[in-house]
């Protein structure tokens, strides 16, 4: 019969050891990798999430003045996708539904009213079994006012070429809107951006804060987002006291380079969705789809929305 040697014994219990230290550091650093990419249909490119952490995945969202349209649940498919995938891989992931209600009535000039938007965005995210929040701005006070107007000078100081122009060309937007009130208000809206994405705290902006330790924090928005990311960071490069410390990764969706959340001209609405259901939603879009190319981008949206509903929300 073999009799192992103590020597060789010891060798093993060793070796075994050592092995255990390795694989140990070595999950230590699989678990602290920088990057895990995550392809999703749904958005531009890979998503880039940083493993290890709980994803908090950002969209935008807020019933307009003159209501909900038709496709405005498109708006919610790409970050349900991307929740739902991260859940099949073992990723916890939560939805922050960012509500800019009181500032979007101040600046735009908008009667404060009630809204039926966030019992629509429930019943989608219940349906999908998302897990989600709502996080909603603070009431637009004298303070807060101050506030955004004080960052906003930053932006009309500014001397990089790129910024100027994109501060003009959203001045002109609200002038177009709202005469000098409209362009002065449009500055505000500029300065309130880097809050709502949370490159910057303030809680007379927004009071929930926030982690950067213990969440990833990723935002999907739709592309004509893209022109205030030039603003977010210029505005963290002047205002470096009023930064988070939060870095989150900014991502675009496939969808609502119309903003979903925006009716156009004659579209349907969502009251006419309701009562009327998605193929004479349909085919009213089809109809519109040669007024502009907005329109077009509509009835491609709602064709996203009705794919992803009758895919089960894949």
């Amino acid at each position: 019969m073999y009799v192992r040697h103590r020597d060789e014994e010891f060798f093993i219990r060793k070796s075994a050891s050592t092995s255990q230290i390795v694989l140990s550091q070595l999950f230590k650093e699989i678990l602290h990798m920088s990057q895990l990419p995550i392809a999703c249909s749904w958005i531009e490119g890979d998503c880039i999430l940083q493993a290890g952490k709980k994803i908090q995945i950002s969209i935008v969202a807020y019933e307009h003045q003159a209501g909900m349209p038709a496709r405005f649940c498109t708006g919610l498919v790409p970050a349900t996708a991307l929740s739902k995938q991260l859940a099949s891989i073992g990723v916890t992931s939560t939805i922050r539904v960012i509500d800019p209600t009181p500032i979007a009535n101040y600046c735009n000039g908008w009667e404060t009213k009630k809204t039926k938007f966030k019992k629509v965005i429930s019943n989608f995210m219940i349906g999908h079994e998302i897990d989600f929040f709502f996080d909603e701005s603070e009431e637009m006070s004298e303070s807060t006012i101050e506030l955004l107007r004080e960052v906003g000078e930053e932006l009309e100081t500014s001397t990089d070429a790129v910024v100027l122009d994109m501060v003009q060309r959203i001045k002109e937007s609200g002038m177009k809107h709202g005469g000098e009130s409209g362009a002065s208000n449009a500055i505000l809206y500029m300065a309130a951006h880097p809050f709502s994405w949370l490159e910057m705290y303030h809680p007379l902006v927004w009071s929930r804060r926030y982690s950067s330790e213990e969440l990833h924090c990723v935002n999907l928005m739709s592309k004509p987002e893209a022109r205030f990311a030039v603003i977010r960071k210029f505005l963290q490069e002047r205002r470096p006291d009023l930064c988070s410390g939060i870095n989150p990764v900014d991502h675009y969706m496939t969808v609502c380079n119309t903003p979903c959340y925006i009716p156009l001209e004659g579209e349907p609405m969502f009251a006419d969705l309701t009562s009327q259901g998605y193929e004479r939603c349909h085919q009213h879009y089809q109809a519109l789809k040669s007024r502009s190319s907005n329109h077009k981008r509509a009835l491609k949206d709602f064709e996203s929305l009705m794919r992803f509903l009758e895919q089960g929300g894949a």
